[in-house]
């Protein structure tokens, strides 16, 4: 008679196999191999959580040491994927702040089984300065030209306006914008939307918050206006009389056709600086350049002459 249940002896030789593997996997894993190592070159990564602070310089030192224990593997992993240590500082009542480093803030994501042993140095410098936020508009910077026949229909517009900024309260009290990259007008035949990063050259430590805006480009066909008998002035001239050779001008103006529709272009004025007039001798006379002014916004306007003839006359003919 069998006194074992039948449970027990079904397939007696694999549970007694199955017992033995776990038996012996149970026996093992306490005894992984072990190790020691040091991460050196850790980065320290510093977070001011105080609003009325922020870093003037870079935490000192900016790299330590760190000395771990535990399983090969995970110490293997972690020393080929890297870690940090990141340093939360909270409040803050100096520029000149000393930070004691815990072994806690050592990140050790994915090897739960690693002990940080040791932080070499255990503290950090921090230089800190007074901060400042705010609000600043975008600046849209252009190179080169629209292709031969465009122009632009409407100013360059970017979403969002603004910008958010955040750093050094001296280095935010230099800022009047945000310049975003150049966007090259030779590429546009069309209109569209272009995203453009912001060009953070100049911004020193500043926080800009978004870091890319869309620029909106309208472009049409560009059209041309002729004036003609423009009369010529002289700006800021000197206190005698002065004839001009020619005395009027024909002026061209190029853009698009809906910026011409509504353009103020009779106020187009044809000048010569009078600052280059000064202390003309009678019956004396110069060639000096012409200009344009009072040009509407995204037109562009090109007199018939690049000069003209000023003379003093010997009499008392002439303009003033």
């Amino acid at each position: 008679m069998n006194l074992l249940p039948r449970f027990v002896t079904h397939n007696a030789s694999l549970k007694l196999l199955a017992f033995v593997l776990a038996v012996f996997l149970w026996a093992i894993v306490p005894g992984a191999p072990q190790a020691g190592e040091t991460l050196t070159d850790v980065p320290v990564r510093v977070q001011v959580a105080d609003p009325d602070w922020v870093q003037a310089a870079p935490p000192e030192p900016a790299e330590v040491q760190v000395r771990l224990s535990g399983p090969t593997r995970e110490i293997v992993q972690l020393a080929r994927e890297g870690t940090t240590i990141r340093v939360t500082v909270d409040r803050i009542s100096s520029p000149d702040t000393t930070v004691a480093l815990r072994r806690d803030w050592v990140a050790l994501t994915g090897a739960p089984g690693v002990i940080v042993e040791e932080v070499a140095p255990g503290a950090i410098r921090l230089q800190l300065e007074p901060a400042k936020s705010g609000a600043l508009p975008f600046e849209i910077r252009t190179r080169g030209a629209l292709p031969a026949g465009m122009a632009l229909a409407a100013p360059l517009a970017a979403t969002p306006p603004l910008a958010r900024v955040r750093g050094p309260t001296r280095l935010v009290d230099e800022l009047e914008t945000i310049p975003l990259l150049l966007l090259n007008l030779g590429g546009i035949d069309e209109s569209g939307i272009f995203d453009l990063p912001v060009d953070t050259s100049g911004l020193g430590s500043v926080l800009v918050t978004p870091q890319r805006a869309s620029v909106s480009v309208q472009v049409e066909p560009a059209v041309e206006r002729t004036r003609v008998g423009v009369p010529v002035e002289v700006a800021d001239g000197p206190d005698y009389n002065l004839l001009l050779e020619p005395d009027t001008t024909e002026i061209r103006i190029f853009g698009a056709s809906g910026r011409l529709a509504v353009a103020n272009l009779a106020g187009i004025r044809a000048v010569v600086d009078g600052r280059l007039l000064q202390e003309m001798e009678p019956g004396q006379s110069r060639r000096v350049p012409l200009g344009l002014r009072e040009v509407p916004f995204l037109l562009t306007a090109v007199a018939g002459a690049d000069s003209v003839t000023v003379i003093r006359p010997l009499g008392e003919r002439g303009m003033r």
